[in-house]
């Protein structure tokens, strides 16, 4: 039986093979997401049964419309799932209720992978 190919490592100028799609051993903590015993479950992040009783709350306070600024400025009226942090926590944002708004769920992708694509930015120039 033929051996499947090995890929390359992900981690950009690594010239390390791997057998599937992904990080090499000493690249692995480069991956975006990380398992529950790194970066802990959801009630050790702060996302329990306290947020859950917050979410539900914003959501309606919110009318279970996005708030989101792209939203707000063309006046669509999308279905929010989500609660976001208007300053992220990673930022120095809070779970105080002034910090948190209802968000569609793409909505909230794209200001994820923003926020994302402007922190890595931030590390390198460092």
């Amino acid at each position: 039986m033929a051996r499947r190919p090995k890929y390359p490592c992900r981690h950009r100028g690594c010239p390390a093979l791997v057998d599937g799609p992904g990080y090499c051993p000493a690249h692995a903590s480069d991956a975006g997401w990380r398992s529950d015993q790194l970066r802990g479950n959801r009630h050790q992040r702060g996302y329990g049964t306290d947020w859950d009783r917050t979410r539900k709350r914003i959501l309606a306070r919110d009318g279970y419309l996005c708030q989101c600024e792209e939203c707000q400025a063309e006046g669509r009226p999308l279905l929010a799932t989500e609660v976001d942090h208007r300053i992220p926590k990673a930022r120095g944002g809070t779970d105080d209720e002034s910090n948190l708004r209802a968000i569609n769920r793409d909505c909230h992708k794209r200001k994820t992978q923003r926020e994302s694509r402007d922190a890595r930015r931030r590390s390198l120039h460092r």
